[in-house]
């Protein structure tokens, strides 16, 4: 076991002394022109060069980010502060409280690694071509990607989802606010999102959404009244 552990550390060390040669490499020739430039070798490659480099800081610094995503008030920031067990981000019933991408640093207790936490604008204040660039800059980046809803899955969350499917990265649906559904609606509200997976527009099931990657949460759970019986016989209500 000890042999085996330190052999797939040689040849960690190995990979990554490979990538930062390449990269280095790489960045020279762009800076100091030792090569005739190739500008559409350039272009195909840069994105997936940053890609590496990303990667390879992520390994050096034991990084692992999970992104989220959703339209205004369906509950991302909760969902994160939830995560963390922390309300670092801010919440409320204003529309678009988050009104740019923003990332909190999270150190699990007992964890090795750290985690970082990438709160997004409402999908529906960010229009068109600007909604679909941040999403893959944003997905690029992530390890995991949370799509969250809280209510009738609209034409705009699915084109979305979709869009959040091309970069190939994990993907949980969460659906936040379940505790406002009593279980008769609840399972009825799971069904409904099953039915993602039939792939409309000529996707298949594997494309779009699995059962798997259907989770239901109560990120900030509605306060309920009790009616409490006192000693004296007196009944009260508390919240």
């Amino acid at each position: 076991m000890t042999k085996s552990r330190s052999q797939q550390e040689t040849h960690f060390n190995q990979a990554r002394a490979s990538l930062r040669q390449a990269l280095s490499w790489y960045g020279n020739v762009r800076r100091h022109g030792n090569q005739p430039p190739h500008v559409e070798l350039q272009a195909a490659v840069r994105n997936e060069l940053q890609t590496l480099q990303s990667a390879f800081e992520k390994l050096d610094q034991k990084v692992i980010r999970i992104a989220a995503f959703g339209l205004v008030s369906r509950g991302k920031s909760a969902v994160l502060n939830t995560l963390m067990e922390q309300k670092v981000l801010q919440t409320g019933p204003l529309h678009g409280v988050t009104q740019w991408p923003r990332a909190v640093r999270w150190s699990p207790p007992g964890g090795k690694v750290q985690v970082e936490l990438i709160d997004t604008p409402g999908l529906d204040e960010v229009q068109g071509q600007a909604r679909a660039r941040m999403a893959r800059e944003v997905a690029q980046q992530a390890d995991l990607i949370l799509f969250v809803t809280a209510d009738d899955f609209t034409r705009t969350e699915y084109q979305a989802l979709c869009e959040l499917r091309q970069s190939q990265k994990p993907l949980l649906l969460v659906f936040n606010k379940i505790d406002l559904y009593p279980d008769k609606d609840r399972k009825a509200i799971y069904r409904q999102l099953q039915k993602l997976g039939t792939g409309s527009n000529g996707k298949s099931p594997k494309e779009v959404l699995s059962q798997n990657e259907i989770v239901m949460v109560a990120a900030e759970p509605t306060p309920l009244q009790v009616r409490v019986e006192q000693p004296d016989g007196q009944f009260t209500r508390e919240w």
